[in-house]
């Protein structure tokens, strides 16, 4: 029997073929959705192989997980694939996206960019900055990178494009920018702060300055650097070298104030620096406090000023009240020595006519009239310094007088002392005692040679001088023109300390019994009483200058001077005598009588009053200035100036500030100065009682 047929061989093999599709048609699906890991086909020899699907699976998880979008496009710009973060940049499903046109997606102003991409480029790559627009119509801005796939020379052209969101980096650009504007604005307006503090500071001739304690070094201000003289240099100070600038006696005091800023947070002292230019030494403030704090160190700044000026007018101001304390003081004694003076005078006037006319008792007596006489010039001298002596005042040319008398000067100063004065550029005036003013120059010029016991030189000369209303005030006179008179030594000099004193009442460099120490105070006195004021310019080694300054006047008319008389002259009228101290009155009225005048006495103005209203006739009141009770010696002859206009009157004063203690003297009231002898009295008296006979004759003459 012969075997079945076999199924024809086509439909066979159609069958597998057709199972072998089916198959395919499956795992092409799975792999359609994503649902094959891998694909394994066997190889020819047996071996497994993996196909691409498998092989890239790692790389897929990867851009599904990166931060940024990836994208594959086909050569039209067809998003053929994307992951979830490029979905959601766009706020779109993934599977709305495939097949559709990137175009879509792109900001119109942008297409142009996003074509020149699509443009076949660069096999490397490109990328552009542009911007996606997502469902809400909301710009994303992006960078756009693309890169061509090789499919194969057959293959249709298939791009990979990464995207990149800028969202967040722009948003800190635009932070960054604006902080770096903030910074820069703060910056700029941290610069002109600086520059106005600078300005400011300069402008009140302030230096600036800070010091980091942990390194010691210094940055100052170009003010900094003149304040302490600093010229050619650059870069900062150290701490030792600008110590080095401060005197050394000083040094131990700015290092403490350093030191004790690291506790207390600041410092503050006024020290003298000796300037690197020019070697001047000059007094500084230096102020500051802890500004920043790190470790261990830290950070002063602060400000440096240069307070000599005012150090000077501190010192001149102390001077002027010390002088104008001591003149205060040293009036009173004179006061209380000249009444001691016109007791002992007064007495020894009494008995020269009852004493001995042996040898021995006239040279005792000579001997005590010479020391009264010595004692009055000496108070006088101590009355010109407080400024109460009693001036004759002339309009004077001080060149002129200079000239005059320019033989004494230079026989005072010696042979071994030149001479020189000045020629000035003009002749000035001014209204001083033209006697007074003498003595003053010739002190100076005194004073001046024993500076200079080897030689040298003096040179006298006058110029004119405005004073404004700020050096007035230190130096306690009235603003305006002076005439100053400058009389210049190139003598050894004086010391700070030494120059402040020389107007003191008996302050004196000289050996004892050289000097009384009052010649230079009988200057200052004169001087002020003068309306004027006296400095003092001195350097050890460079000698000493003494300018007297006198306000300067356009009156030419000289006042009439009138000489004391020393004849002794008598009388008869009735004289009533005011003074409170009793030895003073009893001398007065002793002398008065034995000068053959009828004497009355009162202690005090109020029992002159009364023996006047008890109708006694009084033909002259003769009263001292200062006196106890409500109404003084000026106050007394002015009432009896309008009650009794025919009385002569007549004032007596231990000092002249007493005759203004209460109101001006009247102009026709003559002054008779304690202590005075009996032929000055006399003189005084019979002067007072021809005026006031005159006046009865011509009563519109006063005081003729």
């Amino acid at each position: 029997m012969d075997p079945p047929s076999p199924l024809p061989l086509s439909q066979a093999r159609f069958d597998e073929l057709l199972e072998r599709l089916r198959e395919a048609e499956e795992t092409l699906d799975a792999i359609r959705h994503g649902e094959v890991d891998a694909v394994v086909v066997g190889g020819s020899s047996g071996q497994k192989v993996y196909t691409l699907e498998n092989a890239d699976r790692p790389y897929r998880v990867i851009i599904e997980q990166m931060r940024e979008g990836a994208v594959t496009l086909s050569a039209d710009g067809t998003i053929l694939y994307c992951n979830e973060r490029f979905a959601a940049m766009l706020g779109h499903a993934r599977e709305l996206l495939i097949g559709r046109e990137m175009l879509h997606f792109i900001a119109p102003a942008d297409t142009p960019v996003f074509n020149d991409l699509m443009a076949q480029g660069n096999a490397g790559g490109r990328s552009a900055e542009l911007s996606l627009v997502d469902t809400g119509s909301t710009r994303v801005p992006v960078n756009f990178s693309v890169v061509d796939l090789d499919m194969g020379r057959d293959a249709a052209r298939l791009l990979c494009g990464v995207v990149t969101d800028l969202t967040r980096s722009r948003e800190r650009s635009h932070e960054l920018a604006a902080a770096n504007a903030r910074l820069a604005a703060e910056i700029d307006e941290r610069r002109r702060a600086e520059e106005g503090l600078e300005l400011a500071l300069d402008a009140a001739g302030m230096g600036g300055w800070d010091l980091d304690l942990a390194r010691g070094l210094i940055h100052g201000s170009r003010r900094f650097d003149e304040i302490f003289g600093r010229e050619g240099t650059a870069g900062p100070w150290t701490f030792e070298g600008l110590l080095a600038c401060f005197l050394p006696e000083d040094r131990p005091a700015v290092r403490a104030g350093f030191d004790a800023a690291r506790r207390a947070g600041s410092v503050e002292f006024e020290l003298r620096i000796e300037r690197l230019a020019d070697g001047v030494q000059r007094w500084i403030h230096v102020k500051g406090r802890m500004h920043h704090q790190e470790g261990h160190g830290g950070l002063l700044a602060g400000v440096v000023s240069d307070v000599t000026a005012r150090r000077m007018t501190e010192q001149q101001l102390r001077q002027a009240q010390k002088m104008e304390a001591i003149g205060q003081l040293t009036g009173g004694i004179a006061h209380d020595f000249n009444n001691l003076l016109m007791v002992i005078g007064g007495s020894m006037d009494m008995l020269e006519e009852n004493m001995p006319s042996d040898e021995r008792s006239q040279r005792y007596f000579t001997a005590a009239r010479q020391g009264v006489e010595r004692g009055a010039l000496l108070n006088r001298q101590l009355l010109a310094f407080s400024r109460q002596q009693d001036l004759r005042v002339e309009t004077v040319c001080i060149d002129e007088r200079m000239r005059s008398f320019q033989g004494l000067l230079e026989r005072a100063l010696g042979e071994t002392i030149t001479l020189e004065l000045i020629d000035p550029a003009e002749r000035w005036l001014c209204t001083t005692d033209p006697h007074q003013l003498e003595t003053a120059i010739l002190n100076l010029a005194i004073n001046a040679r024993d500076a200079m016991p080897h030689g040298g030189a003096v040179s006298i000369g006058t110029e004119r001088t405005t004073v404004d209303t700020e050096r007035a005030q230190v130096v306690g006179a009235a603003a305006g023109h002076y005439v100053a008179v400058s009389v210049s030594d190139t003598g050894a000099g004086m010391t700070p300390d030494i120059a402040a004193k020389v107007f003191e009442p008996f302050f004196t460099t000289k050996d004892v019994g050289k000097g009384t120490g009052l010649g230079l105070s009988q200057v200052y006195g004169f001087v002020r009483q003068s309306d004027g004021f006296v400095t003092v310019d001195s350097t050890p080694g460079r000698g000493t200058t003494v300018t007297l300054h006198f306000p300067v006047t356009c009156d030419a008319e000289r006042a009439q001077v009138t000489d004391d008389v020393a004849v002794t002259l008598r009388g008869t009228a009735n004289v009533l005598v005011v003074e409170d101290d009793a030895a003073v009155r009893d001398i007065a009225v002793r002398s008065l009588g034995e000068l053959g005048y009828t004497v009355f006495e009162a202690s005090h103005a109020q029992a002159a009053l009364d023996v006047i209203a008890s109708g006694v006739r009084i033909d002259l009141l003769f009263s001292d200035v200062i006196m106890p009770g409500d109404i003084g010696g000026v106050e007394l002859v002015q009432r009896l100036r309008q009650s009794h206009p025919a009385m002569a009157l007549l004032l007596a004063s231990g000092y002249t500030g007493q005759a203004v203690a209460t109101q001006p003297r009247p102009a026709d009231v003559q002054l008779l100065a304690k202590p005075y002898t009996r032929a000055t009295l006399s003189v005084a008296v019979n002067t007072a009682l021809q005026r006031a006979s005159a006046w009865l004759r011509d009563p519109g003459r006063p005081g003729a």
